[in-house]
C-alpha cells in the first residue's frame, strides 16, 4: 500500500487526544459553606482513579471514522509495478480513424472500417479502449470504453467526411488519452491511407514513453481519379448589365490520360453549359465558358465533373453576385477656374476591384439625399459652410467615410468637429530641397499592399507645399513628411472614419498624381473609407463563417437560423454559435426569419482540393516522429505507469471517504440510542 499523499497521515495522531484526555480529566472539588444539609440531596463523589470508558463501542466507532477519512485525504493506492514488467496484461488502446474524404476513394473505407472492427474484436475483457475520428478537425466518438459492442456502434455506420487529413491534432489527442490511462499496455492504432499532405513533419507530435503505435494502411489503385480546379470568375459589362465569365479545369493525379472529360456549368441547379477536354496523365486542362448575365443576388452555381472514383473532388460550388459599385461623391469649389479633380476623378473611374461610381457636386449643395446614397465622400480642397459640415458629421457618425484633401483652399467649420486636426497656415517647400514622404504606417490596412518591393514608391513623390495640422485627442498619423510634419491622419467618428491628407491631389503643391503609386493610393482610400470588403465566391471546409445578420432586437419574434447542406438547421440565436465553421461541402443559407426585406446570405463550402493528391508517405516516418524512435513497436521493457495514474484509475480514497461518512452517520444513531 502507497499513499499520494502521506503527510495526511499525521492526522492519525490526532485520534489519541480525545482519549487522553477524557481519561486524565481531574474534577475540582469546590468547598462551600451552608449553614444546613437537610435540604441537600446526597450524591456520591466517583474518584477519577476509578474512571473507565463505559462505552467501548462509541468510542470506536468515532475513532475509525475519524482514521478512515485522513486516510482518504492521503490517497492511498497499490502500487503494481510487478505487472508493467512483462508483455502481459491490460491494454489501453487509441482506435485512429482516418475520416478525410480521400478515404472514399475505391474500396479504402470498407477497408478502414474492418480494419476498425479487427482492433475491437481484438480487445480483452481488461482491456478499454476509445474510437478518434479526424480529418482537418479531430473528435471522441467513444472514450476508454470495455464494451466491444458500444466500441463496434461508434464506427459502424460512419461514412467519410469533407475534410482534408490531419495527423498531428489526433496524435496529439490519442498521446493525452494514453497518458491518462493507469493501465500496463499503451498502444495506439493508426488506420488511414496516410497521404503525404495531411503530414507536416513531427508537429511537436510524442507519445508517451512505452506506448506503441500501430500503423494500418489502406490502399486501393488502378481507378481513375480527377478533380475540378477552382473557378476563376471575369466581369465584364454588356449593355449595362453584369455578365461573368467562368474559367476551371480539371487536374489529373492518376498515370492514365484521360479522354473527352466533359466539364458542365450549372447556374441555379441547372447545367446551361459544357466543355470536353482531354488531360494527360499527371497533367491538368483549363476550360472557359461562354459569358453568363447575373441579375439576382446569391445566385448558385456550380462546376462539374462526371463521378469518378473519388467524388468528392469532382464538384466545386461558388455564388455570383452583381457587383454593387462603391458610391463616391466629389465635393470641389466650382467656378474656381482650376480643376482640382481631374487626377482625381480620373484615377476613380479606372479603377475595377471595386468598381467606382464617382460623382462630382458643388461641396456646399451636397444634400441629405445625396449622402445617404454615398459611401465616401471627398472634400477635395474646399471650404466647408457650417450646415454642409453638420450634414458631413451625421453622415460620418452612421457609418460613411469622409477624406478631406487640405489645400490651399480648404476651411472646416469649428462647430462640427469631426476632423482629425485643425489644419493650420501652409508650409512652402518650393525652395530648395522639397518635401518628401518619410514615413508610412505600413502596419495600417490602407498601407499594407505597398509593404512588398516594387508594389509603389510613395518616396519618389515630391511635395512643394503641404499644411501644417494641429492634431486632436485620439487621432492616429499614418504618413509623415521627411520634417516629422503628419501628411495623412484619421479618426474615428461613430462607427465611420475621417482622413485627413494635408496636401492636395492635383500638381499645385506636389507631383504625386503624376507617379503611378497614385491611382492604387486613391483606390485604397476609398475601399478603406467604404469599409469594402472583395466578395468571396466560396470558402473552404473548415473555414469560420461570420454571416453579418443584423442582431434581432430583444423581444422580437425575429429568429436567425443557419440552413446546412444536409438540411440541418442551426440557431445563431441565444445559446447558438456567433459564427459558423462550414463542416458540409454545399451551400449554406443564412437568414433571418420573421424579418422582412433581409436578403438570404449563402455561401459556398469546398473540400480542400490538395486532398485529392493521394501520393502516400511511410507510415513509419510518423511511427518514429510519434514514439521518438524508428519503428512502431515499443523499445524495451514497458514503462509503469505514474503513481498519480495509478492512484486516480484506483481512486481509494472515494471508498474510504464515503466509508467514514457512513460510519459517523451510525455512531450519531448508536450515540442518541446510548443517552436516552
Amino acid at each position: 500500500m502507497s499513499f499520494l499523499t502521506p503527510l495526511f497521515l499525521i492526522g492519525l495522531v490526532g485520534l489519541a487526544i480525545p482519549v487522553i484526555l477524557h481519561l486524565i480529566q481531574k474534577e475540582r472539588k469546590n468547598v462551600v459553606q451552608f449553614p444546613s444539609l437537610m435540604f441537600l440531596r446526597r450524591v456520591p463523589y466517583q474518584s477519577v482513579r476509578r474512571r473507565r470508558i463505559r462505552h467501548w463501542l462509541l468510542l470506536f466507532m468515532r475513532l475509525a471514522a475519524l482514521a478512515l477519512i485522513v486516510l482518504a485525504f492521503a490517497r492511498p493506492f497499490l502500487r503494481r509495478t510487478e505487472i508493467t514488467a512483462g508483455a502481459s496484461g491490460a491494454r489501453e488502446v487509441v482506435i485512429l480513424l482516418d475520416r478525410s474524404y480521400s478515404m472514399g476513394y475505391g474500396g479504402k473505407w470498407a477497408q478502414a472500417v474492418a480494419a476498425a472492427g479487427n482492433a475491437i474484436n481484438g480487445l480483452t475483457a481488461a482491456d478499454r479502449a476509445s474510437v478518434v475520428l479526424f480529418s482537418s478537425n479531430t473528435e471522441v466518438a467513444l472514450r476508454s470504453a470495455s464494451d466491444r459492442a458500444r466500441l463496434l456502434a461508434a464506427v459502424a455506420d460512419l461514412q467519410p467526411g469533407a475534410g482534408a487529413t490531419r495527423y498531428g491534432p489526433a496524435l496529439k489527442l490519442a498521446g493525452s488519452i494514453l497518458s491518462e490511462s493507469a493501465l500496463p499496455r499503451r498502444e495506439a492504432i493508426l488506420i488511414s491511407d496516410f497521404q503525404r499532405g495531411g503530414w507536416q513533419g513531427s508537429e511537436g507530435v510524442r507519445l508517451p514513453d512505452g506506448a506503441v503505435l500501430t500503423p494500418v494502411p489502406v490502399a486501393d489503385s488502378g481507378k481513375t481519379n480527377l478533380a475540378i480546379a477552382p473557378v476563376s470568375l471575369q466581369r465584364t459589362e454588356f449593355q449595362n448589365q453584369q455578365r461573368i465569365t467562368v474559367t476551371t479545369g480539371a487536374v489529373n493525379h492518376t498515370d492514365a490520360a484521360a479522354a473527352n472529360v466533359e466539364i458542365s456549368l450549372e447556374i441555379g441547379g441547372r447545367a446551361i453549359q459544357s466543355r470536353r477536354v482531354n488531360v494527360a496523365a499527371r497533367g491538368s486542362v483549363s476550360a472557359t465558358f461562354d459569358p453568363v448575365t447575373v441579375a439576382d443576388r446569391n445566385v448558385r452555381a456550380t462546376v462539374r465533373l462526371a463521378d469518378d472514383a473519388l467524388p468528392r473532388d469532382n464538384v466545386f460550388h461558388f455564388v455570383v453576385s452583381p457587383e454593387d459599385p462603391v458610391e463616391v461623391i466629389v465635393g470641389e469649389r466650382p467656378g474656381s477656374g482650376r480643376n482640382t479633380s481631374l487626377y482625381l476623378t480620373r484615377a476613380l473611374a479606372v479603377s475595377e476591384a471595386p468598381h467606382i461610381q464617382a460623382k462630382v457636386r458643388p461641396a456646399d449643395s451636397l444634400s441629405v439625399e445625396d449622402l445617404a446614397a454615398a459611401s465616401v465622400v471627398i472634400l477635395n480642397d474646399v471650404p466647408i459652410a457650417q450646415t454642409t459640415a453638420e450634414r458631413l458629421q451625421s453622415f460620418v457618425q452612421k457609418g460613411g467615410g469622409l477624406f478631406v484633401v487640405a489645400g490651399d483652399r480648404a476651411a472646416w467649420p469649428s462647430v462640427a468637429d469631426i476632423l482629425p486636426g485643425a489644419p493650420g497656415p501652409p508650409v512652402d517647400r518650393s525652395r530648395g530641397a522639397a518635401a518628401r514622404l518619410g514615413a508610412l504606417e505600413y502596419g495600417h490596412p490602407l498601407f499594407e499592399v505597398f509593404r512588398g518591393p516594387r508594389t509603389g514608391d510613395f518616396a519618389s513623390a515630391r511635395f512643394y507645399g503641404y499644411r501644417s495640422v494641429s492634431l486632436g485627442p485620439g487621432v492616429s498619423t499614418l504618413a509623415r513628411f521627411d520634417d516629422g510634419q503628419p501628411a495623412l491622419v484619421e479618426r474615428r467618428v461613430g462607427t465611420g472614419r475621417v482622413l485627413l491628407w494635408t496636401s492636395t491631389l492635383d500638381t499645385t503643391w506636389t507631383d504625386l498624381a503624376l507617379k503611378p503609386v497614385f491611382v492604387p493610393f486613391v483606390n485604397r482610400v476609398v475601399r478603406y473609407l467604404g469599409a469594402y470588403r472583395e466578395p468571396r465566391p466560396w470558402r473552404m471546409v473548415g473555414d469560420v463563417v461570420d454571416p453579418g445578420l443584423q442582431a434581432p432586437a430583444r423581444g422580437s419574434d425575429v429568429s436567425r437560423v443557419a440552413l446546412t447542406p444536409s438540411g440541418s438547421r442551426i440557431s445563431l440565436d441565444g445559446d447558438g454559435p456567433e459564427v459558423l465553421e462550414l463542416g458540409e461541402q454545399g451551400f449554406y443559407e443564412f437568414r433571418a426569419q420573421g424579418r422582412d426585406g433581409d436578403i438570404p446570405v449563402v455561401v459556398a463550402s469546398n473540400v480542400d482540393l490538395a486532398e485529392s493528391d493521394l501520393t502516400p508517405l511511410d507510415p513509419q516516418e510518423i511511427a518514429a516522429a510519434a514514439l521518438g524512435r524508428a519503428g512502431g513497436e515499443a523499445a524495451g521493457p514497458l514503462a509503469p505507469p505514474t503513481d498519480d495514474a495509478q492512484e486516480s484509475a484506483q481512486r481509494v480514497w472515494w471508498y474510504l471517504l464515503f466509508a467514514g461518512l457512513l460510519l459517523l452517520g451510525a455512531e450519531t444513531v448508536v450515540a442518541n440510542r446510548l443517552t436516552v
